[in-house]
């Protein structure tokens, strides 16, 4: 349970969010990347300031060298600056951002992997094929070494590495039900006895309802700008 001291950091950077840059650069020595503009970015994207965020990361894309920061949000291994990059591929019209970074954040076992593997769907017209591997694989997690107890479990969450394989497995198998040439497969997958038990490691999670509410919120924020997002495959 969120303590008293975890909310009002969050507040705090909620309100302040051009704090983390300076903290991470003079408390923590960390360089980070040029920058226009600082975001927080709800992971449930139905905050009424999904917009504000939404622009802010829309005029850094414009500020120039977008794909050098990009690049940057998706290879921390915190899962809070993935949500960002995520919106700056979903946002990247012209198609110029490396898509497989992505991937590696998935692969990493990131937190957020349910809201990036709905955001590859978007993007990514190789998502049946990158989907089918991973799956047929169990979904294998390469867990960010380096880290403490303490610093994975802030950066990438609580769970164990079977609770990360079950998570990506429920988040792709949910997304896969949105393509009409995955639907078939996903559904019969469930079935496979192994797939099924891996699949309960996921329930407290519910991996499959955050992509789900992940993916109508999105959607509904973008239809707002304009911008109907559909999957890039079919």
């Amino acid at each position: 349970m969120p303590t008293l001291e975890h909310n009002a950091l969050v507040e705090m950077f909620r309100e302040h969010p051009e704090l983390a840059p300076r903290l991470l650069a003079t408390l923590l020595h960390v360089e980070v990347p040029p920058h226009a503009a600082v975001a927080v970015v709800e992971s449930s994207l139905d905050q009424p300031e999904a917009q504000i965020v939404i622009d802010r990361v829309e005029r850094a894309l414009s500020a120039g060298d977008p794909a050098r920061w990009v690049a940057a949000l998706f290879r921390d291994a915190n899962w809070r600056p993935h949500l960002v990059g995520a919106i700056a591929l979903l946002l990247d019209q012209s198609e110029t951002l490396d898509r497989n970074l992505l991937w590696c954040a998935i692969d990493a076992g990131s937190w957020v992997t349910p809201q990036l593997i709905v955001t590859a769907v978007f993007v990514d017209p190789s998502f049946p094929e990158k989907a089918r591997v991973r799956v047929d694989e169990q979904c294998p997690v390469l867990v960010p070494v380096g880290l403490t107890p303490a610093e994975r479990h802030s950066a990438t969450g609580p769970d164990g590495l079977l609770g990360r394989n079950a998570k990506m497995l429920a988040s792709l198998l949910a997304a896969s039900a949105s393509i009409p040439s995955l639907e078939r497969w996903a559904s019969d997958l469930q079935r496979d006895v192994r797939i099924e038990q891996l699949l309960k490691e996921d329930a407290w999670n519910k991996s499959d309802e955050i992509v789900a509410s992940w993916m109508t919120n999105v959607r509904r924020a973008f239809l707002e700008r304009g911008r109907i997002l559909a999957p890039k495959t079919t």
